[in-house]
């Protein structure tokens, strides 16, 4: 099938998210003055230090496996202990991997054959992760993809692809199992690829973006994940039909793979591109990445955040 342009084209109104062109012009007129910097990346429970040598495979095993980080109805979120401190959401997963680096990186032949009690062990914390042995799995086959596919280091697809955001993107999509997120649909193939675009940024933002040799991520789509409809909903931009509204506020499960499910990751890429225009031509010149990490930002760790509502809960290791 073909692919849509998910920055050009709305989704169908019948899937049950629209797109308020109104509140996209409110909301660039209301940051028409701030700034929009590359983010960094430096969460708890990253490396301090970043060598090439070994920081693009951490990326590539880690984001892959960046998914479905909130707790089951009635289940408490889920911590990874690091250095005595408690970790949740992406801080917890890089904590994870964090903890298994040896002086030269990591060891991707034990990640390669990791058996189900020694994986169940490496996500062992406070609280519930879902899909575990999911999880457990998509590294089996990460690992082994880097080592078979690219030589032994994911630093040879990143230098293959010529540091080309875009192209590193389209590479992990294209060679690595955990990151194809490209459904079917009446529509045509959409191609979210979220977990690709969020890798291939933070393998750059980790070596210095443009002092790393890094480049292109000013054509990345924002990503579509659970937080981002969130704050979009919250600032006007996504309105949701009555029944999904209520659905997401109940905290029922949206259906993998359904329209609504669609709706909302495919709007929220759209949504994205009508606010960097609308910048644009407020004469902001605004990185994707950098527009993405803002409202992300705004969603999670702003101080009015508690009050957005809820986001749409689906289960997928996707995003």
């Amino acid at each position: 099938m073909d692919f849509v342009d998910l920055e050009q084209q709305r989704p169908p109104t019948s899937w049950g998210v629209a797109v308020d062109d109104a509140a996209i012009a409110r909301v660039a007129d209301m940051w028409k003055d701030d700034t929009f910097p590359l983010p960094t990346f430096d969460y708890p429970g990253t490396p301090p230090e970043r060598d090439e040598s070994w920081w693009f495979d951490y990326v590539t095993l880690s984001v892959s496996v960046l998914a479905c980080l909130w707790p089951p109805d009635g289940e408490q979120m889920w911590h990874c202990e690091l250095d005595g401190q408690w970790l949740d959401d992406a801080p917890g997963i890089f904590a994870v991997f964090t903890k298994t680096l040896e002086d030269d990186g990591l060891d991707l032949a034990r990640f390669a054959n990791l058996g189900d009690s020694e994986g169940a062990e490496l996500f062992a914390g406070q609280g519930t992760l879902q899909m575990i042995p999911e999880r457990v799995d998509l590294l089996r086959r990460v690992a082994t993809t880097i080592t078979d596919r690219w030589d032994g280091s994911a630093r040879n697809l990143v230098d293959a692809m010529g540091r080309d955001g875009v192209r590193i993107a389209a590479a992990l999509s294209d060679t690595m199992p955990a990151y194809q997120d490209r459904p079917d649909t009446a529509a045509g193939t959409l191609p979210f690829d979220k977990l690709s675009h969020l890798a291939a940024a933070i393998m750059a933002a980790g070596a210095g973006w443009d002092a790393g040799g890094f480049h292109g991520y000013d054509d990345f789509p924002v990503y579509p994940d659970y937080m981002l409809p969130r704050v979009l909903r919250h600032l006007g931009i996504l309105v949701y039909q009555a029944d999904l509204a209520a659905a997401i506020d109940a905290q029922q499960l949206i259906a993998a793979d359904s329209p609504h499910e669609h709706a909302l990751r495919w709007a929220t890429v759209f949504a994205g591109a009508e606010l960097r225009r609308a910048l644009r031509q407020r004469n902001v010149e605004v990185p994707s990445p950098g527009l993405d990490y803002r409202l992300w930002s705004e969603a999670v760790l702003g101080p009015n955040a508690a009050m957005f509502g809820e986001h749409h809960r689906t289960v997928t290791l996707r995003y």
